[in-house]
């Protein structure tokens, strides 16, 4: 098989990729890709092997082999790594996963200052996870409705070769609902919606309600009490088109003096978006966002939120909208920007 996409992200800019790949290797049914992408800040190539049937039992598992540089605001990373992944379905709406991951990081051209706000700039990353995820949704692409659930622990230790050592762990909680009849079949619209004018476009309408938070927590420490500074590539970081979106994309949060935005240790996310059709498969779209990003483990709490209003436009296709969205910084500090422009795919959360 052979693929390739083109694209554009307000982030990365343009961006093209191609994909060649085998979906029975070796006459086992057992499929393996290989792709390149580029974009104005990136460079990724990934080998991608699965087994949907891992010694003839219901487990699933992957192996993903990959390299990528990418030009952050403040800082070059290039990772070289390979992500090993043993997942199986509890019930048919949930999810659970293994993971084992080996990560070679190294930070270049930075330009973060002072220079401790960057943590270490050459390190090995080995860490063991699991993930859950619980999708009630009734067709998670066309109009959705319903719970989603998701939630990941990672361990970073040195008893497994790692360089550095930190526990995280995320949680994201979504709830979808289109105002229109359920359908018969899930993801399936009804061609005749009845009704007045308004209240058939009211039934094509939908609200959405999000909520994530996340933790990251070093388990090395250094003297008595003082915990060694986490690598900036592993903090979290807030805003963009998927999070609070009256900022450009990770730029909510702590900066060094140069205006650079370097992570934290916790964050969270809130999201309320209204979309209602205009015409054929173009939407619009209303919102409200929250979140926080705070610099250290110990700084848990909903302190120094941010805000955002806006609206914007989503084209419907089969595998997601296209998006462009415009949020508003309602209160400002001097050196934050009235407010951002999104162009993105997918669902914003």
């Amino acid at each position: 098989e052979f693929g390739f996409w083109v694209g554009f992200d307000t982030y990365e800019g343009a961006l093209a990729g191609v994909q060649v790949g085998d979906r029975d290797l070796f006459g086992y049914g057992r499929p393996v890709t290989a792709s390149i992408e580029v974009s104005q800040r990136s460079y990724k190539g990934e080998i991608l092997y699965q087994d949907p049937f891992f010694f003839d039992t219901d487990f699933v598992f992957s192996a993903r082999a990959y390299a990528l540089t990418f030009n952050y605001d403040g800082y070059t990373k290039f990772e070289l790594g390979g992500r090993f992944e043993l997942s199986r379905k509890i019930t048919k709406y949930d999810e659970a996963a293994l993971i084992f991951s080996v990560r070679h990081v190294k930070i270049t051209d930075s330009q973060i200052g002072p220079d401790f706000l960057l943590g270490p700039s050459g390190y090995l990353v080995n860490s063991i996870g699991l993930t859950n995820t619980l999708d009630l949704r009734e067709s998670p692409y066309v109009n959705p409705r319903g719970f989603l659930i998701g939630n990941t622990l990672d361990l970073a230790s040195s008893a497994l070769g790692s360089d550095i050592e930190y526990v995280r762990g995320t949680m994201r909680v979504g709830y979808y609902l289109p105002f229109g009849p359920k359908p018969l079949t899930p993801g399936v619209v009804e061609d005749q919606p009845t009704g007045t004018p308004f209240q058939r476009w009211f039934r094509q309408s939908s609200i959405a309600f999000g909520a994530r938070v996340g933790i990251l927590h070093s388990l090395t420490t250094s003297g008595a009490e003082e915990a060694t500074a986490i690598p900036i590539d592993e903090r979290f970081f807030n805003g963009g088109a998927t999070t609070v979106r009256s900022f450009g994309e990770r730029d909510l949060g702590p900066h060094d003096n140069h205006g650079h935005p370097v992570g934290g240790e916790f964050y969270t996310v809130f999201n309320v978006e209204y979309t209602f059709p205009i015409f054929g498969e173009l939407q619009g779209a209303i919102f409200t966002d929250a979140g926080n990003l705070l610099p250290t483990s110990e700084d848990i709490g909903l302190n120094d939120m941010r805000y955002a209003i806006g609206a914007g436009l989503r084209y419907k296709l089969p595998v997601g909208p296209v998006r462009l969205d415009y949020g508003v910084n309602p209160d400002p500090r001097p050196d934050e920007d009235f407010g951002a422009f999104h162009f993105s795919f997918g669902f914003a959360f």
